[in-house]
C-alpha cells in the first residue's frame, strides 16, 4: 500500500493528464485577458480614473473569473473518476475512502493554487502591458495590491469549492453545469432581487475579496470567513457523501 505522498502524485499525474486542465488554464486566461483590456480600454482616457487606481483595479478584476475555470476543474478530479467507473480502484489501491478524499482535497489546492497563480501573474501582464500603452501613469496603489490578493484568494477558494461540488453530484455533466449554473446563473440573479439575503451566498462573498465597488456587498473580513464557512461545510458534506454513497 503506497502512502499518502504517492497518492497526491498520482491523482496531480490524473489532473495533468489530457487536455481539460491546460485547455482551462489557456481559455480562462485569454479570457480574462481580453476582459483586463476591454476594462483598460474602457478607461484609458479617464485620467482621473487612471491616476486614482481605478482602472488599474478594474484590470485587475478582469481576472477574477478565473475562478469559474479552477471551480470546474476541481469539480473534474472527482467526476472524472466516477464517470470513468475507477473511483473503487482507487479507494482499493489507497487503502480506503478517506484516503481518497485527503489526495483528491490536496491535488485539488494544488491545481487552484496554480490558476490561482496564473491569475496573479495574468493581471500584473495585463497591467504592465496597459501601463506601456497610455501616455498618462496607470497608478498602482494599496488598493491595487488588495484587490490582486483578493483575487488570487477567490480563485483558490473556488477550486476547493468545485471539488466538493464535483463530490456531491458526481456526475461530470450535472458537475460542470451545476457550477456554472450557481457561479453564473443564481446567485448573480438573487444578487439583483435581494441583495442583503445574497451577500452571504459562496460567490457574492468573493465578489468582497476582490474588492467589487458594486454596493450590498459584506466587509472584506466578514465575506472572508462566510466564504471560509461555505468551503468547510461542502467539505463536511462531501466526506460523508463520500463514506456513506456506494462508490460502485
Amino acid at each position: 500500500m503506497s502512502g499518502p505522498a504517492q497518492h497526491f502524485r498520482a491523482e496531480l499525474m490524473k489532473t495533468g493528464t489530457g487536455r481539460a486542465t491546460l485547455g482551462s488554464l489557456l481559455g480562462g486566461a485569454l479570457w480574462c485577458a481580453l476582459t483586463g483590456y476591454g476594462y483598460y480600454a474602457q478607461g484609458r482616457d479617464d485620467a482621473a480614473a487612471l491616476a486614482s487606481g481605478a482602472v488599474t483595479g478594474d484590470i485587475i478584476r478582469g481576472w477574477m473569473m478565473m475562478l469559474l475555470f479552477s471551480a470546474i476543474t476541481c469539480a473534474l478530479i472527482v467526476t472524472r473518476d466516477v464517470s470513468g467507473g475507477t473511483l473503487a480502484r482507487a479507494v482499493l489501491s489507497y487503502g480506503g475512502r478517506g484516503r481518497v478524499f485527503l489526495a483528491k482535497l490536496l491535488a485539488a489546492l494544488a491545481t487552484s493554487a496554480l490558476f490561482a497563480v496564473v491569475a496573479v501573474g495574468g493581471a500584473l501582464a495585463n497591467w504592465a502591458l496597459a501601463a506601456r500603452s497610455t501616455e498618462t501613469d496607470l497608478v498602482w496603489n494599496a488598493e491595487s495590491t488588495k484587490t490582486l490578493l483578493g483575487v488570487a484568494a477567490c480563485v483558490l477558494l473556488s477550486g476547493l469549492w468545485g471539488l466538493m461540488t464535483g463530490w456531491l453530484v458526481r456526475n461530470q455533466t450535472l458537475a460542470v453545469l451545476s457550477v456554472l449554473v450557481l457561479m453564473v446563473g443564481i446567485e448573480p440573479a438573487v444578487q439583483r432581487f435581494a441583495p442583503e439575503a445574497a451577500q452571504f451566498l459562496f460567490t457574492i462573498a468573493l465578489s468582497s475579496l476582490y474588492r467589487d465597488p458594486k454596493p450590498d456587498l459584506l466587509p472584506v473580513a466578514a465575506a472572508a470567513l462566510v466564504s471560509v464557512v461555505w468551503v468547510a461545510a461542502l467539505t463536511a458534506a462531501a466526506r460523508v457523501s463520500l463514506l456513506r454513497r456506494d462508490i460502485g
